[in-house]
């Protein structure tokens, strides 16, 4: 905990004296390593309309123009709030038969994890939109907050219900600019959903709600990647272990700390692997400051006091090298927007509580009623993440399939040389997946 204080110090210095760094290093949380939010059973009827009605969602569509071949890219910006920041982003990506137009109908949305932006899932979303998909990575509120800003008083709103509603106003938006294109029914357009850690619980939340019911919100079938829902019984002490972290969190928000800043300790760790690497680390001594971030990449357990499974970590590898991906463009992508340094404590609290048993905190596992594709990193979640959709899920759901690929980490879905090949696992079970939804109990 020591060391991630003077990391944010150190950081907030550096802005103080050098230019803005816009990007952290996904997922990599120091000394409070946790995802996500809220204080809701999974299982009621949706807040969405009746705050629509009061802030209308205002959508505006542009066109960049092709990327490759003929994908094209565009930008839908959908305001969601009141606030300055509360506008959601979706960068899609579809094979156009002509500008303004598309035969696609079929949609893949996908929900990213902690902190990240669309940045670090083109080259995902580009796969997959060669494979016959329009893709729409969505990224939520906090991506649109400056590095510098310093009133985080806004977050106290952020609820977890509010970022269901914005997944539905999201998976809404992209069937409605689908349709644009290609002149279908909004409704008769198939969603298929990947989320990736923080997305996955969300999406994993989104699927249990009312929110799925309806027709221009529904999700006809759901790839939850390298996630814990609930841990099985058996882990005691992880769960306990997730217990204090949820007590820890709570007492945090309620003396008004809702913002969470560990991804800004890790853009300085970045930015001086990126701009020092052979300098000695402030850090650890004996090691460079590229060196400690292949050790934070690599051992990320060892800097949280609660980590999630015993060898939790982001990328293979050690303070030599990183073993699946290049690490330099890994730096380029944390430093040019990939990632963001503020995110709502809310997210935090609502996955210690679901992992920590915490009364009030779980969902209705019974209301996810889709084909269900659990990926799992043998380096990240992994099969303590699998356990809760086999068992829970699998109880009332008997299209549920889990994967356990690779011992890589949790970062891996990404950028890792080897990363088309759980692309291509995953495009192939969706195809060989249709969806027959039956009514929610």
């Amino acid at each position: 905990m020591k060391m991630r204080i003077a990391l944010i110090s150190v950081f907030f210095l550096l802005f103080a004296v050098s230019s803005t760094v816009s990007a952290a290093v996904p997922d990599l949380r120091l000394g409070n390593i946790s995802n996500q939010s809220g204080k809701l059973e999974i299982s009621y009827t949706p807040s969405s309309l009746t705050v629509s009605k009061l802030f209308p969602p205002l959508t505006e569509n542009s066109r960049i123009g092709l990327v490759s071949g003929d994908v094209a890219e565009y930008k839908i910006k959908v305001n969601v709030g009141p606030g300055e920041y509360d506008n959601i982003a979706l960068t899609n990506y579809v094979q156009e038969k002509s500008p303004w137009h598309t035969n696609i109908d079929k949609n893949l949305v996908i929900l990213p994890g902690h902190a990240l932006t669309e940045k670090f899932y083109s080259d995902m979303a580009m796969y997959y939109a060669r494979q016959g998909y329009s893709v729409y990575i969505l990224d939520r509120r906090e991506t649109n907050i400056p590095v510098d800003e310093t009133d985080f008083s806004y977050m106290n709103n952020w609820t977890f219900d509010e970022y269901l509603k914005d997944t539905y106003e999201g998976i809404n938006a992209s069937r409605s600019h689908t349709s644009l294109l290609n002149g279908k029914p909004a409704e008769s357009i198939e969603v298929t959903a990947i989320g990736h850690s923080h997305g996955a619980l969300i999406l994993t939340a989104y699927e249990a709600s009312e929110y799925d019911d309806l027709s221009t919100g529904s999700v006809d079938r759901v790839i939850p990647v390298d996630i814990i829902i609930a841990y099985n019984p058996e882990n005691s002490e992880l769960i306990r272990n997730q217990t204090q972290e949820f007590n820890v969190i709570s007492e945090s928000i309620e003396n008004g700390n809702y913002n969470d800043d560990s991804m800004a300790g890790m853009m300085y760790i970045a930015y001086l692997a990126s701009t020092e690497p052979d300098v000695g680390s402030y850090f650890q001594s004996g090691l460079t400051n590229r060196q400690f971030f292949r050790v934070m990449a690599s051992q990320t357990y060892s800097f949280s006091m609660y980590p999630y499974t015993p060898d939790y970590h982001y990328w293979s590898g050690n303070a030599s090298s990183l073993d699946y991906v290049d690490e330099n463009r890994l730096l380029y992508l944390t430093l040019t927007g990939g990632a963001v340094p503020y995110t709502p404590k809310y997210l935090d609290l609502y996955m210690a509580g679901l992992m920590g048993n915490v009364e009030g905190y779980e969902i209705n596992s019974s209301r996810i009623d889709s084909p269900v594709l659990y990926v799992g990193f043998g380096g990240g979640f992994g099969d303590y993440g699998s356990w809760w959709y086999e068992n829970e899920v699998g109880n009332t759901n008997s299209r549920v399939t889990s994967v356990n690929w690779n011992d890589q980490g949790h970062g891996s879905l990404l950028i890792d040389r080897n990363s088309p090949e759980i692309w291509a696992l995953i495009d192939n079970w969706v195809k060989n997946n249709k969806n027959l939804k039956k009514e929610k109990p």
